[in-house]
């Protein structure tokens, strides 16, 4: 059985997935969320946070940002993603002792599973006690989780818990663009409405597009137009 901290290095963090390429209106709800992850980051006192949202709402994008300003830091931070990790069995939330950051992504994947629940009831009691701090996602409001365990529910809310809204279709030309602004290169509305008429439009497979994009205009010194989008994706 692997360690914790092999499973959190093998699983691995996305390059991409930071703070400031997190796209949010200035006056959105979602930017009000990135700040107060800054601040919990920031914060010397140890704090339980719950985020929850539907898929693709950027859950995972905040969690593993969270890691990297850890990281940062030269503070141990461990981050367990349980739809990927839940099948090595509640070991792997042991040994976490050292790490001054905790992050368990989709916690509603082992929701009713009575011994993964009361290995999480478990771990949250211990970082409470040892002042370590929690952060936690679901994709739904943790108020409604069907927990088994009724302790559980409760231990769910003991912090913050904060809702994370998707990107609209208005909002994710503009984050594309921020995105590709962020890597040095210009992305037009025409290459955009292209993609957006023949290609996925949720924001992850947008967003994978955008990379690969960037790596083929890289490797053939060229800049992105639509045929050349032909030329890669078709």
């Amino acid at each position: 059985m692997p360690s914790s901290q092999q499973l959190t290095l093998n699983i691995g963090l996305r390059d991409g997935f930071r703070f400031e390429s997190f796209y949010s209106d200035s006056n959105s709800k979602n930017q009000e969320i990135v700040e107060l992850l800054k601040s919990f980051i920031d914060a010397d006192e140890a704090q339980q946070n719950c985020l929850w949202g539907e898929a693709q709402s950027g859950k995972t994008h905040l969690l593993q940002a969270c890691c990297a300003e850890e990281a940062k830091k030269k503070r141990a931070v461990s981050y367990i993603p349980l739809r990927d990790a839940a099948h090595f069995g509640t070991d792997i939330l042991d040994g976490l002792s050292q790490s001054k950051l905790i992050v368990i992504d989709d916690i509603d994947h082992i929701i009713g599973d009575i011994i993964w629940e009361t290995a999480l009831f478990n771990l949250i009691n211990v970082t409470r006690e040892k002042k370590q701090g929690l952060l936690l996602s679901a994709n739904q409001n943790p108020r409604l989780l069907d927990c088994k365990l009724p302790d559980l529910a409760s231990r769910l809310i003991w912090g913050g818990v904060y809702q994370l809204h998707a990107l609209t279709d208005t909002e994710k030309p503009k984050a594309l663009q921020a995105r590709a602004q962020q890597r040095g290169f210009e992305l037009t509305d025409r290459v955009i409405e292209y993609l957006y008429r023949r290609y996925p439009r949720d924001i992850e497979s947008l967003m994978d597009i955008l990379n690969t994009l960037d790596e083929e205009s890289l490797k053939q010194k060229t800049i992105i137009t639509i045929p050349f989008v032909k030329l890669v994706l078709d």
